[in-house]
């Protein structure tokens, strides 16, 4: 295995066989569902329900290419509540997050975009007034047209360091 480069000291591209999260595996195995014979699904093909039990972590985003601009769309109740913001509906601009963060969440939808297939990861964080807690976390490329990724069905699995608080069911 190559050693990671981390971007700002926060978040590494993986490559999938790293990833040892089932929550991520379900999503991308009903994406790959979703998708068939295409080289990417709809985001009107994402029906909540193929995805209740990974749904708290998952968030919708748009990708808008000129100026390449993310737009979080929708984001999960464990999302939200481990980001200690909900941050649906705002660009990624308005999240109030540090510069440095911002640009490299910005350097992952670039990714996506730029690559047209799944990306995967690992992100570094504080939690809970502890250091270093590392989870993992996948993108997967949605496409209005079918052709240009302009959406993304992204889950991030931080469940080995805060467990899920069923908030919704």
């Amino acid at each position: 295995m190559a050693e990671h480069q981390w971007l700002e000291g926060a978040v590494c591209f993986v490559d999938r066989g790293e990833i040892k999260s089932s929550m991520i595996a379900t999503v991308e195995e009903t994406w790959q569902e979703l998708r068939g014979t295409r080289p990417f699904p709809a985001r009107r093909d994402i029906d909540p329900v193929a995805f209740k039990d990974a749904l708290p972590y998952l968030s919708l985003v748009d990708i808008h290419e000129a100026p390449f601009r993310v737009h979080y769309r929708l984001v999960g109740t464990e999302v939200a509540r481990f980001a200690e913001q909900d941050f649906s509906n705002l660009w990624l601009e308005e999240t109030g997050w540090e510069p440095r963060i911002i640009e490299v969440n910005r350097a992952l939808y670039r990714r996506l975009w730029e690559t047209r297939a799944p990306v995967f990861g690992l992100s570094l964080v504080d939690w809970d007034r502890r250091q270093k807690y590392c989870f993992e976390w996948g993108l997967f490329p949605l496409s209005d047209d079918g052709d240009h990724v302009n959406c993304s069905l992204s889950v991030d699995d931080f469940t080995p360091i805060a467990g899920r608080t069923y908030l919704l069911r």
